[in-house]
């Protein structure tokens, strides 16, 4: 548990760099740390680590949710994305705020996470869950159920089930509502819908959903938009409140989130704060 993670994005040179900048400040103060790919992440491993500082965008803080949940390793996401809703530092500031964090003197923040299951199939996520179109252009039918009671039919490009978290990110812009990031409930959210009476749904974090594409079309499901699982007409997609969770290592104070979303969603209408 002594180690640091570096997790930055392969694709991006620079965000290897600054990560080695980092590594060395932390061999100065003699703390050790190891830099990994945020496309080879091993969630075995993620126990070994104290703390993780991420380097990308959000895509980057996802994959490394992921990977953290199990052992609720604290992330420090350092935005260096075109979109870096998640962010708690810029490179900029690391220098001179990375010792607190070393310290412990953060607050946890717990962020819900999602459960799929398809088929044999699991995985889990930070902001969404998507059932959602193929190849072909035309809408999806996908009836939604909610503890094995039929609840409703959406006739849609797609149907967005989201986190607290990820109800500013894609179900924002297909008009769900905001939560609080503390909140364990589920949103769900049909993406242009066609005749449908709900537009959109907020469930209590005990529900237990079944989607299910109701029509012979290409379908996929995604969690956060990088794990993918094919759909076969009539095949069952579990949704839950995963029992792990998400944990950022924050210094700001709470009652800012408000505040910063507002000025975040005037940047960019798609962020995920």
């Amino acid at each position: 548990m002594s180690h640091v993670a570096l997790i930055h994005q392969p694709y991006r040179p620079e965000t290897a760099e600054v990560a080695n900048h980092v590594r060395a400040l932390l061999e100065a103060r003699h703390v050790e740390s190891e830099l990994l790919s945020a496309f080879d992440l091993d969630p075995t491993a993620a126990h070994q680590y104290r703390l993780a500082l991420t380097f990308g965008g959000d895509g980057t803080t996802l994959r490394t949710a992921r990977w953290s949940a199990m052992a609720q390793v604290p992330i420090v996401p350092v935005g260096m994305g075109t979109l870096s809703f998640l962010a708690e530092l810029h490179p900029d500031e690391i220098e001179g705020s990375l010792d607190p964090y070393l310290a412990g003197e953060f607050w946890r923040d717990e962020r819900a996470m999602l459960r799929v299951d398809v088929g044999a199939g699991t995985a889990i996520a930070l902001n969404d869950i998507v059932v959602a179109r193929g190849a072909q252009l035309r809408a999806i039918t996908v009836d939604l159920a909610v503890h094995d009671r039929d609840v409703t039919r959406f006739t849609a490009d797609a149907v967005v089930v989201a986190t607290a978290t990820g109800s500013t990110a894609y179900a924002l812009a297909a008009g769900g509502p905001v939560l609080a990031p503390d909140l364990h409930n589920i949103v769900v959210v049909p993406v242009a819908g066609h005749l449908s009476a709900l537009r959109s749904l907020v469930l209590p974090e005990t529900a237990e959903l079944t989607l299910t594409v109701a029509r012979s079309q290409p379908a996929v499901a995604s969690a956060d938009g990088q794990v993918d699982f094919e759909l076969p007409v009539g095949q069952a997609v579990e949704i839950r409140v995963a029992a792990q969770r998400t944990i950022f290592a924050r210094r700001g104070d709470p009652r800012d989130f408000y505040a910063h979303l507002t000025a975040r969603l005037r940047r960019s209408p798609h962020g995920t704060p």
